[in-house]
């Protein structure tokens, strides 16, 4: 069961790695968090969710993001929201590592209503 509390985004991240960690911070029914640090000129090449919209938070450092077809610069304290089945990638373009927060949350369908009561059902028991 997840708790609620405070986690240390930092604690997580290596700054002296050269490749791309992707560490997960919690992961609670259709919500989940990650910390996203990226090495100097590392990549993540194009792609898409089709069932699960994403949100990324920058919280150092400096890169871009390619939202179907808009560039936007992320620098800390930028938000950029990037919702299920819409193409998407991200490039550090800094000279020192990227950390991003994603959040991610899986996009619902009326197939998973029958998922859905039964985890109510199971809460309200419990």
């Amino acid at each position: 069961m997840l708790h609620s509390g405070q986690l240390d985004i930092y604690s997580y991240r290596n700054a002296n790695a050269h490749e791309i960690q992707l560490v997960r911070l919690f992961e609670c029914e259709e919500l989940r968090a990650y910390m996203l640090v990226m090495p100097p000129g590392s990549r993540i090449d194009a792609h898409i969710h089709e069932n699960e919209h994403e949100l990324f938070d920058v919280v150092d450092g400096e890169g871009t993001f390619e939202v179907n077809g808009l560039t936007f610069t992320g620098k800390a304290g930028k938000c950029v929201f990037v919702p299920a089945g819409i193409k998407h990638s991200l490039h550090n373009t800094g000279d020192r590592p990227w950390t991003v927060r994603l959040t991610c949350q899986d996009r619902l369908y009326v197939r998973h209503l029958g998922k859905l009561i039964r985890r109510a059902v199971r809460k309200r028991l419990t």
